[in-house]
């Protein structure tokens, strides 16, 4: 699996859960504080940060959303 197929499934999961939106606030925030990071590490951080902060609110992944 190639880096760009790695994010790409982590944020199609990320939508799918619901939290799409924060993973890219929070991205967009990780770019301007840490420009020269790598891209690939920068998504596998926030996404790690903002699944974990998912999981703790939905008591380890049980909700009641839906995607459609």
């Amino acid at each position: 699996m190639t880096n760009e197929e790695r994010v790409e499934e982590r944020l199609m999961h990320a939508y799918e859960r619901g939290y799409y939106s924060k993973v890219m606030s929070r991205i967009k925030e990780m770019e301007k504080l840490n420009p020269k990071m790598n891209k690939y590490r920068l998504y596998d951080i926030v996404c790690d940060e903002v699944k974990e902060e998912w999981l703790k609110e939905t008591e380890d992944g049980t909700t009641e959303y839906t995607p459609s």
